[in-house]
Formats: C-alpha cells, structure tokens, sequence
C-alpha cells in the first residue's frame, strides 16, 4: 500500500495543465503544475494559409514537445478562442480573424490527441478568468473583465465562475448600443455599437476620416515619415493638446464610461477591471474613466466603484486558459472519486 501511495505521488508531481491561447496573429501555449503555477510558456505565429488543420497540428506537435521537455504528463487543457464559438460541442465556429475556421471539433481533436479533459471557451471570458485567478481580480468573487483593443469584448465573473448566458452571449459590451441615430455600421451588422467609437480599429477610421476631410491636425506630421495610423499616434497628438486626436479620444473615453457604467448597474461588480491593447495608455484612459463613470451610476456607491487596469497584460487569456484546465482537472477528480 506505502508503494502504492508513493507511485501515485510520483505521478502527481508529473502532471500538468496545458492552456492554448489562440489569436488572430499569434498562439500562445503554456504548462503549469496542478496548482496553477507557470513551468513553461511558447508562442507561435498563427498560420493562415494552410487553415486549422496545420494549426492544430502545430498545436499539438508544440504541446507535445513541451510536456517532453518538462518531462511531465496533461491532465487537461484549457483553450480559449476568439467567437463564436460552440461551447458545449468544443466547436470554434466562424471567427472573422481566424480565415477558414468553419465548425472545427477543437475539443475532440485535442482530447483525442491527449486523452485527456479539454475545455473551450471564448478569449475574452478566459482572460476574465485569468485575471480572477491570477491577475487583478484576486481576492474578488465577482468581477466584469472588459477587453479595449482592435475590438471591445467582456468576460462576466459571478460568485467565481464564468457566467455564460443564453448562447454563451453574456459580456459583449462591445455590442451595447452607444449611438443608435447616426453611429457607424458595426462588423456584427448593426448600428452604433460600442465598439465602432471607442475600439482601435473605429479610432483609426476616425482619424482617417478627419485627415480625408483635410482637417488641422498634428496627426498628418506624424505619419508623414510613412508611419501607420494607430491609436499610438493618435495618443501622441493627445498628448500634443491636437484638437481633432482630443476630440476622437474624449468620445472614446465618454462612450466607453457609459458601456462600463450600465454595466455596473446591471451586475454592480466588485471590480472592474480593463485589459487589452489600449489599456495600455495608463491615465490618460483611467483617470476620464474613474472621473465619468460615477457620474453615470446611481444605483451603486460611488466608493464602490472600482476601475483597474489588467495585471498580466498579452497573457490574461493565457492565463485563463490554464485555469480552464485546472478547473476541467477539479471536475475530472470529483467524478472519479464518486
């Protein structure tokens, strides 16, 4: 029996969980012990041309070699994945970043791959688990994650768990509806969406627009060295006091504090905290933010209200995704067990 107990220990110690953060330009995979701490990370450049059968080839090729490396053993992955996605099949839909992903059977082919538990979900849900988990969520049981990017997504956190919706549709707050007369048409085919002022790609189109209607604006030096447009530039004319980059920015920042502030008011979150790409420009984002949000909230006290920027930074839903696992880890357990 003390041999018995000792084996089972040993094969303890060499098991870990795998998450696989996948994204429009890049797939991230990490291991970590059952406990949730980091052994190994890679990041691979996402294919395009030759679809998701070579991507989830070099997925597991990847996958594999790590697990040698660490010298250990999968007891579950976690995936996320940018939507639509089919949660309760494993099936990746249609993303419009991921060309030629139709219906891909992601959660078969990996636990087949693996013989192990594998669990999906949506990028901006487990980047909302990662922060719960590890980041700036901690010590929290009921967080809103919200993602500021090329697009606007949300993760919805209650009572510690992933809270999905009819369709896994909960957290989009990139889809609320900000300018329903006279807003731009939104990828998701309506009118007016968060995501068309406040979102990176709808920043640049703004700033494209004022330079096409041949408008003052600092940002036309700035990009006259062949440099792109981006909301770095446009922050770099912000910072320059331009009025028309001041003007984009202070619609950005106004209609993403109302989104944020209805979304207090529907869930009234401990915190909330904000992640991607545009995060990153610190104050000049959290300080308007922290100003306006309260001032839209009636419902909730004011010294509850809580905005902070994401801890983990490009790894949240990576993050996420090895939390996923451990969690598919848990269950797997307890069935066992019974």
């Amino acid at each position: 029996m003390q041999h018995q107990a000792d084996k089972r220990e040993v094969n303890k110690m060499n098991q870990a969980l795998a998450g696989i953060d996948i994204g429009g330009t890049k797939i991230a995979i990490a291991l970590a012990t059952i406990h949730g701490e980091m052994l190994a990370k890679r990041r691979l450049p996402t294919p395009s041309a030759d679809g998701h059968v070579s991507l989830l080839e070099i997925v597991s090729q990847t996958l594999s070699e790590m697990l040698h490396e660490c010298d250990t053993n999968p007891s579950a992955i976690g995936v996320g994945s940018p939507g639509p996605l089919d949660v309760e099949n494993g099936l990746i839909l249609s993303p419009s970043n991921l060309i030629g992903w139709h219906h891909i059977p992601v959660v078969e082919v990996l636990g087949a791959k693996f013989n192990v538990p594998v669990v999906l979900d949506n990028d901006a849900n487990a980047a909302a688990l990662g922060e719960f988990s590890f980041g700036a969520g901690r010590g929290h049981k009921n967080i809103f994650y919200v993602t500021v990017s090329t697009g606007i997504g949300g993760g919805i956190i209650i009572d510690g768990n992933i809270y999905q919706g009819v369709c896994t549709g909960a957290g989009e707050i990139g889809h609320t509806i900000v300018q329903p007369n006279g807003g731009a048409r939104c990828n998701c085919g309506m009118i007016g969406c968060l995501e068309t002022v406040s979102s990176g790609t709808h920043i640049v189109r703004r700033m494209k627009e004022a330079l096409e209607a041949g408008k003052p604006t600092v940002i036309r030096d700035l990009i006259s060295d062949g440099t792109e447009l981006s909301t770095q530039i446009l922050l770099k004319a912000v910072s320059l006091k331009d009025k028309v980059a001041v003007e984009i920015w202070d619609d950005a920042t106004r209609y993403l504090a109302i989104s944020l502030a209805n979304a207090i008011s529907l869930l009234a979150p401990e915190v909330v905290v904000i992640g991607g790409g545009i995060s990153s420009a610190g104050d000049v984002l959290f300080e308007p933010l922290r100003e306006l949000v309260p001032q839209y909230v009636s419902m909730v006290p004011k010294d509850k209200i809580k905005i902070v920027c994401a801890e983990l930074g490009t790894e949240s839903g990576l993050y996420g995704a090895v939390e996923l696992a451990r969690r598919a880890h848990q269950r797997s357990l307890a069935k066992n067990a019974t």
